[in-house]
């Protein structure tokens, strides 16, 4: 008889690199980090007259870290918990073989880290020629489409915010200058 809470916690397996326990320790630790980042920009400066002060992007970054992390302890104690109360075998599928009872994630991948890092080398070599709207729209077409096998909706809907979008709010908004096209047919487009 399985419990109704079950199939939204996942436990963990056998193999499983890291435990739930340390899980919530490393997030406790990384939200600590981002208060103290909060902390340490309230000092700098949040504005000044010609736009975002030293301490704009720290805060907001810490902010974000401690947001994320909080939500990444809650999970890590949920899960603690539910690998405590659910027997050891109800961490395998129904056919009895390894896999995540989510059933989602792929293992780690040299291939995919290597990939990683070739696509960041394009983008930092790219930005100058193509400019940051189309070089970050190519960016992350390739590792929402390609490397994370997501939907063309989804990979069209954030990719063009991250690249045009993102553009628009730290050119006008923050009037903080990102790379345009060195090539003139798209300098002219506003590129």
């Amino acid at each position: 008889m399985t419990q109704p809470h079950a199939e939204a916690v996942t436990p963990p397996l056998e193999d499983e690199a890291v435990s739930p326990a340390w899980s919530a320790v490393v997030a406790a630790l990384v939200a600590v980090l981002g208060v103290a980042a909060v902390v340490g920009s309230l000092r700098l400066g949040f504005w000044t007259s010609i736009g975002p002060g030293p301490g704009f992007f720290p805060l907001w970054l810490g902010v974000i870290l401690a947001g994320l992390s909080s939500v990444w302890w809650v999970r890590s104690v949920r899960d603690l918990r539910a690998a405590r109360a659910l027997p050891a075998e109800t961490g395998r599928n129904d056919e009895g073989r390894g896999e995540d009872v989510a059933g989602g994630e792929e293992p780690f991948s040299w291939g995919t880290v290597g990939a990683i890092l070739a696509s960041l080398l394009v983008l930092a070599s790219l930005l100058d020629v193509l400019g940051y709207q189309l070089a970050m729209l190519a960016f992350l077409v390739f590792h929402l489409a390609v490397l994370g096998r997501r939907g063309w909706l989804l990979t069209g809907v954030l990719s063009v915010a991250g690249s045009f979008g993102v553009f628009v709010v730290f050119t006008r908004l923050l009037t903080v200058n990102l790379p345009a096209s060195s090539i003139p047919f798209l300098a002219e487009l506003g590129l």
